[in-house]
């Protein structure tokens, strides 16, 4: 690089790129607040942000497809381009340029830089059979718009699906984990030998929130005596409730069976399923609260499990009995309720499930 017959050090040129970028990742971040909450129409330009990831969706017009070769490129770009601007085409004659986009509305994804659609390949991909390849490519491809989380509901301040949260039991000052054990998964408190208990900071205690809808697509901000489930991150399996069969006895469990014929429960993970109730529970608060207003984030919860109507409660039963100094406690679930018997919902941070992930996928 020279100018007036002078050659800048390389250094300096380096740090002139650095600062030209971040001052475009500035902008673009003052552009994009500035353009929260304005209604997408037909014909205008957007950029999709995958959310877990904070990648944007890209179009790499000088790659070709894995599985298509025909096809150009997509893939997920940490700070995005110009193959990341899309056209938002109207699919049928009855949307024109210039109207909203609304909800079920069907459309195309037009790149802005390859002047190709967003395609999903028919042929599945080699290492994942159950998925299929998105590349771009000259096709008619549509896409209907659906709902996952209204802008109304898209609050810092309550839980809502898809927020990543540790239960942290009050009374007990240990978080609901799982792990494997014998080869076996378990859902169970884990006892901390930290001075301080809320810093632990594992990763098989983080739980993703699903708030119940009729339509699986679609999610929402958590009110009080709604129904969720806690999916595990980083195992996908479900915190569900089952019969437990252990023999040994417990204070508390005896205490909150009620009558001696009222069968017990301990909380356990399982896969997903449709039709599995087993991984629904109630939020329920411990202060005053109207039914339909939404839970702070931050919250403290007792959690009814909703196919038993039991309450979920700890135990002083070791799954590790065998250790000469048990770390993993039964979470169970019986007919009474015990107030302290609550778990405070930590919130986590999306730049430590972003680490979790990136740590995952190397």
């Amino acid at each position: 690089l020279r100018h007036d017959s002078q050659t800048f050090p390389d250094s300096l040129v380096v740090d002139r790129l650095r600062y030209a970028v971040e001052l475009e990742k500035q902008q673009n971040e003052t552009e994009m607040a500035q353009n929260l909450g304005e209604k997408v129409t037909y014909g205008s330009v957007v950029q999709l942000l995958h959310l877990k990831s904070n990648k944007f969706l890209t179009v790499n017009k000088k790659m070709p497809a894995s599985v298509e070769k025909k096809a150009m490129r997509v893939q997920l770009d940490h700070w995005g381009n110009e193959g990341s601007w899309f056209y938002v085409q109207p699919y049928y004659k009855l949307r024109s340029p210039g109207d909203n986009v609304v909800v079920n509305d069907v459309l195309s994804l037009m790149s802005v830089n390859a002047g190709q659609a967003i395609n999903v390949s028919k042929s599945t991909l080699l290492d994942h059979p159950d998925c299929r390849e998105l590349n771009a490519m000259a096709t008619d491809t549509r896409w209907k718009v659906v709902l996952f989380l209204g802008f109304s509901e898209n609050r810092d301040d309550i839980l809502k699906g898809g927020d990543v949260v540790r239960l942290f039991h009050a009374e007990q000052e240990k978080f609901l984990t799982l792990d494997t054990y014998k080869s076996k998964n378990c859902a169970f408190l884990r006892t901390s030998g930290r001075a301080k208990k809320t810093d632990a900071t594992s990763s098989k205690a983080l739980w993703e929130v699903e708030v119940a809808q009729v339509d699986a697509c679609r999610s929402g901000g958590a009110q009080w005596c709604s129904y969720v489930r806690f999916k595990h991150l980083a195992t996908g399996l479900y915190l569900a409730a089952q019969v437990d069969t252990d023999t040994r006895t417990d204070e508390m469990r005896e205490k909150l069976r009620g009558a001696s014929k009222n069968p017990v429960y301990q909380l356990a993970p399982v896969e997903y399923s449709d039709n599995n109730v087993t991984t629904f529970f109630e939020l329920v608060g411990t202060t005053v609260s109207m039914d339909d207003s939404y839970v702070p984030r931050g919250s403290y919860v007792r959690l009814r499990h909703l196919c038993t109507n039991t309450w979920v409660h700890s135990c002083n039963i070791p799954i590790d009995k065998e250790k000469e100094k048990p770390v993993m406690q039964k979470l169970g679930a019986a007919t009474l309720r015990d107030d302290r018997e609550a778990f405070a919902l930590v919130n986590v941070s999306a730049s430590e499930i972003r680490d979790l992930d990136f740590a995952n996928d190397a």
